[in-house]
């Protein structure tokens, strides 16, 4: 996130620091991609019956689903009141239509009144409020909103990638004076009754190699991660492992791990360097990022961001293109999809407790390739849910055009016969592709982006 002056389209140099950084600049009802794309999707992701033999794992346990759907989160810039997000009410709408609960932004200033913070918190929003260069003021109001509506805030953090944005602090510069604000930011937060229990994250852009500890400082590690080159979030060939390297960088701290800056601008590029792809690849990209972060433990990723913040018709500000929706409020199919996604995920009752569901699954998989992936995730109501992706390259960076590979055909054994297997793709639709009775073994294709197998077993309770 940036401050609010004019964007640029400058691109930051590569270096070993700043792996995460994104450009040098400031900071619905269901709508299908067409019948024609969901029947062609639901032929190239079938799933067959399988008459190989897999030798069942060891239990996995399940992440409960609504555990998942609490590490996702997403940038606003509520502050921003001269483009999309002088509308707040949009804001809240299309944070409910997504199901998503957790932003990030600057604690309340002059340039939106407090009012519209705490008309979304009033909402069911929950922030990580970003401190501003006035320590004091900042925890202030934060600890003010969190006092008129208790628990809408979920986390302070300190000041934004001082690497672009460096922040004087009494006499010091550079990563010394961002470290000893962190300092001040951290005992200021403990001290401040309002804010009891709220965690704290750590400030971004400063020099990881100098620096050993954590301790008084930071309750969570932070890091921020931009593929480049229109790159998968985790398997890129060539290119850089860019969620695992931003995730490995911080874990010499010991603390758990937030992700506070993700994601793809939707402006097509071609070129070295750059993270420009079409809509349908940021889909893809933001999906698997989501989903790579919470198998990696991360506590919170939150993409970058809600709204196209002003129009670009042009196509000539990469920076006006990283939103969910566009700046007409319209969706774009990332958005259908993460909709889409915590829609099969929120669907179903919870089980009473009387008839408690096992919260494991002995399956196994067969033929994965290195490049793909798999979570389990556990609904309310008991029924499983598999997700698998393969992260194959979906961008040509020398032409500026998406590539798709053949998806990688994927034994699954569920350990013992399930009742009922449904084949979902958030990309297409909140409504299964495929239903099977009575399996135990199907072969899945498994595209580059994720895929969802919703498993009820034959001896859950009330089936």
């Amino acid at each position: 996130m940036k401050h609010p002056v004019a964007a640029t389209q400058t691109v930051l140099a590569r270096s070993a620091v700043s792996h995460g950084s994104r450009l040098a600049s400031r900071a619905r009802p269901y709508k299908l991609f067409g019948a024609r794309a969901a029947a062609s999707l639901a032929t190239g992701i079938c799933v067959l019956a399988s008459a190989t033999t897999v030798q069942a794992s060891d239990p996995v346990r399940a992440i409960p689903a609504n555990a998942f759907i609490d590490t996702l989160g997403v940038v606003t810039h509520v502050n921003y009141t001269d483009g999309a997000y002088i509308n707040v009410r949009n804001v809240a709408d299309n944070l409910a239509w997504l199901g998503i609960h957790h932003v990030r932004d600057y604690t309340p200033g002059p340039s939106a009144p407090f009012s519209s913070y705490a008309y979304l918190a009033q909402r069911g929003v929950k922030f990580n409020f970003l401190v501003r260069s006035n320590i004091a003021e900042s925890i202030e109001v934060a600890a003010k909103l969190n006092a008129a509506v208790p628990g809408s805030i979920a986390a302070i953090e300190g000041f934004n990638e001082i690497d672009n944005f460096p922040v004087p602090y009494r006499g010091l510069t550079g990563t010394p004076a961002g470290l000893a604000a962190q300092r001040e930011i951290y005992a200021r937060v403990r001290n401040t009754p309002e804010l009891a229990g709220v965690p704290i994250y750590d400030l971004t852009g400063y020099d990881l190699k100098s620096v050993e500890t954590r301790a008084d400082s930071a309750d969570y590690a932070n890091q921020h991660a931009y593929p480049q080159n229109g790159n998968q979030p985790t398997y890129n060939v060539p290119g850089g492992a860019w969620l695992p390297a931003a995730i490995n960088s911080v874990k010499k701290f010991q603390l758990p791990i937030v992700i506070t800056e993700f994601g793809y601008f939707s402006m097509p590029q071609s070129g070295w360097y750059m993270i420009g792809v079409d809509e349908a690849s940021q889909a893809k990209g933001v999906l698997n990022g989501y989903m790579d972060a919470a198998a990696a433990g991360v506590k919170r990723l939150y993409v970058y961001e809600l709204l196209d913040q002003k129009p670009d018709p042009q196509n000539k500000n990469a920076e006006m293109h990283f939103g969910l929706f566009r700046f007409d409020n319209s969706p774009k199919p990332v958005a259908y999809a993460i909709r889409n996604l915590t829609s099969v995920l929120n669907t179903g009752t919870t089980r009473r407790a009387t008839g408690a569901a096992r919260n494991t699954l002995a399956y196994t998989l067969a033929d994965m390739p290195a490049s793909a992936n798999g979570l389990l995730l556990q609904k309310k109501d008991g029924r499983f849910v598999l997700a698998l992706w393969n992260e194959t390259a979906i961008w040509d960076r020398a032409t500026g055009t998406p590539v798709t590979h053949p998806p990688a055909r994927v034994s699954v054994d569920f350990g013992a016969t399930a009742s009922r297997v449904d084949l979902y793709d958030p990309l297409v639709s909140a409504t299964p592709l495929a239903s099977h009775r009575d399996v135990r073994q199907l072969t899945v294709n498994v595209p580059d982006h994720v895929i969802l197998l919703e498993v009820t077993p034959a001896d859950m309770p009330g089936t």
